[in-house]
């Protein structure tokens, strides 16, 4: 399909989508034929999930996380999953978008044990929530690290808020056969709230611990185990762990990288024209998750509505919606999307909706308008991306990511260390990874006092484990006067060298 949409192209793209996923009331033994197993829209893999998504998902922010006449926000989920939408992400600090979630699947029969329950809908919708807490377990007087606002201490708490607002009565009670696809560790930040998910991965048994991270907690609810201790029912209730973040781009590659298990498939991250001018997700953590094989989701695609004319903050009332379907004189919304499903490894892109139109009208509909727009079969090149940039920088400007970490520019390779093997001959050269600005890094470059001993290409660090070369040619006994230094160099041929260290 082409990667340029006009009005008429959207209208015959939706006539035809609604068709092919209209919904039917059927229940009985016929349920499984409530919808089509195959949909015409376009669906990438999720990274090693194992699960296919549709190009465009929807958020659970905007009007989906409000009370609103004629439950508006109830009428956006019901019509996404009929147009055959098949990712369905929010968050349990979004206000109401989980009860509202709850309205729309039981207009849509996907509470399960309820009569005309349709698995087979329920089978290719992935849904996708949050939780703000970075422990499982807290002991002995130690605080809740996070916020939950349902008032929760842990993300077991949390887990199981989703699950009883997603498919029960929102008091605790879930119902036999409910689950959710994916439970994502909220907003990461900090490095330090990487220690905090870890803690007692290794022994989640141990109950002298004061704290077991959300990860472990997360794994005993995702394996059916019970090592933590808070699964004594051994239930299923999750399918996959992610993480996300829109601010710094080190925290989610540090998470990354302490992954061993793999216990992490997903990343979600923001992802837009203007990423490049600040701390860069699409030059540092997104090609780290995408090494290892995560799901990469894309979001703030215009920059929550700041690209539109909204204020540069988080919406969290009614009324802070773009109430247009792009606008007069800006870049357009396709070109928004579609340069942020061109990033290599974005599996699908994520949006609020602020409106829809009953009669499908595509020019006042976002949610027919993107998801046609999301139909790219394949990723515009990198010159119709650049011109995406050029163009957003000088009808938007660039002071638009508020949700984002400034740039701290070109960052040099770290914990450069040096070592003569203990004969005396080689010399082992070792460092971790560089950060990128806004142009992706192309090589590392070893020194030898002044002289180029090795280029390598650069490759994401996906675990702890530094880099590392052996000088096989390295002077003998001259430890005095020999120092290496590393150097990082980007697509631009910008540089950016290490300090200087002499062999231990």
């Amino acid at each position: 399909m082409s990667s340029t949409f006009t009005r008429r192209d959207a209208l015959r793209w939706a006539s035809s989508a609604s068709m092919a996923t209209t919904f039917l009331p059927i229940s009985g033994r016929n349920a499984l034929w409530a919808h089509p197993a195959e949909s015409r829209l376009l669906t990438r893999p999720l990274g090693r999930t194992g699960r296919e998504v549709t190009t465009f998902g929807l958020a659970g922010g905007n009007k989906v996380m409000w009370d609103l006449p004629g439950d508006e926000g109830v009428e956006i989920v019901v019509k996404a999953v009929r147009m055959g939408l098949t990712y369905l992400e929010t968050a349990n600090n979004y206000q109401l978008s989980q009860r509202n979630y709850h309205k729309a699947f039981r207009i849509l029969n996907l509470i399960p044990g309820e009569p005309g329950y349709d698995q087979s809908l329920r089978g290719r919708l992935f849904l996708a929530t949050k939780t703000g807490l970075r422990s499982a377990v807290i002991r002995d007087g130690s605080k809740p690290v996070g916020r939950s606002a349902g008032g929760g201490a842990t993300c077991v708490d949390d887990l199981m808020r989703s699950l009883t607002q997603f498919f029960g009565d929102a008091k605790g009670y879930i119902p036999e056969g409910a689950y959710i696809d994916l439970m994502q560790i909220h907003s990461l930040t900090q490095e330090s709230e990487v220690d905090v998910i870890y803690e007692g991965l290794e022994n989640p048994g141990d109950k002298s611990l004061p704290r077991i991270g959300t990860i472990a907690g997360l794994a005993d609810f995702r394996d059916g185990t019970n090592l933590t201790g808070l699964n004594p029912g051994h239930k299923k209730y999750i399918r996959h762990i992610g993480i996300t973040g829109h601010e710094n781009p080190t925290v989610h590659m540090a998470a990354i990288r302490r992954d061993s298990r793999n216990n992490l498939e997903t990343l979600l991250v923001a992802i837009n024209p203007n990423d490049r001018h600040y701390f860069c997700h699409q030059t540092n953590s997104v090609p780290v998750a995408a090494a290892k094989g995560m799901g990469i989701i894309g979001m703030k695609i215009f920059a929550d509505g700041v690209m539109y004319g909204l204020e540069k903050k988080f919406a969290g009332t009614p009324g802070q919606s773009v109430l247009s379907v792009g606008k007069p004189g800006k870049v357009s919304y396709e070109d928004f999307l579609q340069y942020s499903l061109s990033v290599a490894g974005v599996s699908t892109v994520i949006a609020g909706i602020g409106l829809i139109d009953k009669t499908g009208d595509p020019g006042r509909d976002q949610l027919i308008a993107n998801l046609s727009a999301c139909q790219l079969r394949d990723p515009m090149p990198q010159s119709r991306r650049a011109n995406i940039e050029s163009r957003v920088a000088g009808l938007h400007g660039t002071d638009t990511n508020f949700f984002q970490r400034t740039s701290s520019g070109f960052l040099p390779p770290g914990s450069v260390t040096v070592e003569r093997a203990p004969d005396g001959g080689a010399v082992k050269v070792s460092w971790s990874t560089a950060y990128a600005a806004g142009d992706p890094i192309e090589r590392y470059e070893i020194y030898r006092r002044e002289d180029r001993i090795a280029s390598i290409p650069f490759a994401p660090q996906t675990s702890d484990l530094p880099f590392s070369l052996s000088d096989n040619a390295a002077p003998a006994g001259s430890s005095g006067g020999l120092y290496y230094k590393v150097r990082a160099v980007d697509s631009a041929g910008k540089f950016v060298d290490s300090i200087s260290v002499k062999p231990a």
